[in-house]
């Protein structure tokens, strides 16, 4: 790293040190990695662990279930009939049901590598994720996953603050029991590198928890209603229908409770209970925990997305704040939505611009940006973003469908081989 990245606001020893931590992450870019372990319990018969502290993700499920699509929909609110209900799918071209492409967040991933934590007090934050997909998920479909390292890059924070900002990519690869590649999942966390909790704490600004009045209540449950009644579902949307403008129907969600993050976190199956939770915590709490001042007990620094006390202990001043991919399936959902039951979400590019707080009520709003067509598939780009009930931006995508056309009903999905396929969908990213 050049000393042009340096922060003015941190010692020479301490860039020093985050220069040779981030070379020696890179060194490790490319490097295939594949879970140890589903589910919360090692698995014994696994061969020693060269995982990195940095390592603690891996497969919290193999089998898609109608129950784990249930779940799923139940952690993002999602109510279409097409994920839920056989009387309705069979009347569908699928025949059955199938499950919204963001399940695969519950099969989990294969790692974050063998690098070690940032120096300092690193504080390690979701930057988002950019999903590719190229096949239908059905009940029964089990999964297996391996993982590619992609380094660290370093970003010019936009303001004059203390600490560093990396952004640390890593790909997922998901196969199904066909060995078919059903998606690529390029995860970003974003690593606030700072020499003291309390300029992490500097990252985001503090503002009171919002108190809704009974009519700011009354309005986020007339929007629960009206979604439900804009749904396009088995009105098949044409590409020749979609128009440059066009506004995608809002989602709501909110005000966001401990319920909310703990019934998506259940969903997802990353978490457990007594010993098998110290078995994954025992020597990694400096690392991925904190200590509860009231117990002194060590807890998992995943609870800040339910806990304020957990939050505030690990640099969010704020406390508690929501789960990235809960809002990413937000967005799903609003696309899902509009598209109909005849539309397939290909392409999903996420950008988390800060936390979403506990309390906060998020509005999902996007619209129709291009619309173009080739290789016997009809495409529709769209951007939609996240805002809080103060106009914040949380959360943005860049999302690609596709969709039949009225000369062609039936389309092709395209394959994890398909090179042109892809760059045509990143390059417009």
């Amino acid at each position: 790293m050049a000393e042009g990245m340096w922060n003015k606001h941190l010692t020479d020893d301490f860039n020093s040190s985050v220069d040779a931590w981030a070379e020696a992450r890179n060194a490790l870019s490319g490097m295939t990695y594949y879970p140890e372990q589903v589910g919360n319990t090692r698995n014994p018969y696994a061969p020693p662990s060269q995982k990195g502290p940095n390592e603690h993700y891996f497969m919290f499920n193999e089998l898609v279930s109608k129950d784990l699509i249930r779940h799923f929909c139940d952690g993002v609110g999602c109510k279409n009939p097409l994920y839920r209900w056989n009387e309705y799918a069979k009347f569908t071209r699928y025949g059955d049901i199938i499950a919204p492409g963001g399940i695969l967040i519950c099969i989990g991933e294969a790692g974050a590598g063998k690098g070690t934590v940032a120096p300092g007090y690193g504080r390690s934050i979701a930057g988002g994720n950019t999903w590719t997909w190229f096949k239908l998920i059905r009940p029964g479909d089990t999964f297996h996953v391996f993982g590619t390292d992609m380094g660290v890059n370093e970003k010019k924070p936009r303001r004059d603050v203390p600490y560093r900002l990396f952004q640390a990519p890593f790909r997922t690869t998901f196969l199904n029991q066909r060995n078919e590649v059903v998606a690529y999942r390029d995860r970003t966390r974003m690593h606030i590198v700072a020499e003291s909790r309390e300029t992490t704490e500097k990252a985001f600004p503090y503002r009171e928890r919002q108190r809704y009045t009974p009519e700011e209540l009354d309005a986020i449950h007339q929007a629960y209603e009206d979604e439900e009644k804009n749904r396009r579902g088995a009105t098949t949307r044409f590409w020749e229908d979609a128009a440059i403008g066009e506004e995608i129907f809002p989602v709501v969600a909110g005000p966001m409770t401990i319920l909310d993050s703990h019934v998506f976190f259940g969903a997802m199956g990353q978490q457990s209970a007594f010993n098998v939770n110290w078995d994954q915590l025992k020597g990694n709490v400096e690392i991925h925990g904190w200590h509860d001042p009231e117990t002194n007990a060590p807890r998992w620094r995943a609870e800040a997305h339910l806990l304020d006390a957990a939050g505030r202990a690990t640099g969010m001043k704020m406390g508690a704040y929501g789960h990235h991919a809960q809002f990413e399936s937000l967005m799903q959902k609003a696309i899902q939505n509009w598209m109909g039951d005849d539309g397939y979400l290909k392409y999903q590019s996420n950008q988390t611009r800060r936390p979403s707080w506990m309390g906060d009520t998020t509005t999902v709003t996007g619209k129709v940006v291009n619309k173009r067509s080739g290789s016997g598939r009809f495409k529709v780009d769209l951007e939609l973003q996240c805002a809080n009930q103060t106009g914040e931006v949380h959360q943005t995508c860049k999302a690609t469908v596709l969709l039949p056309s009225r000369t062609q009903f039936i389309y092709d999905l395209g394959g994890a081989d398909d090179i042109d396929e892809l760059k045509d969908l990143k390059d417009e990213d």
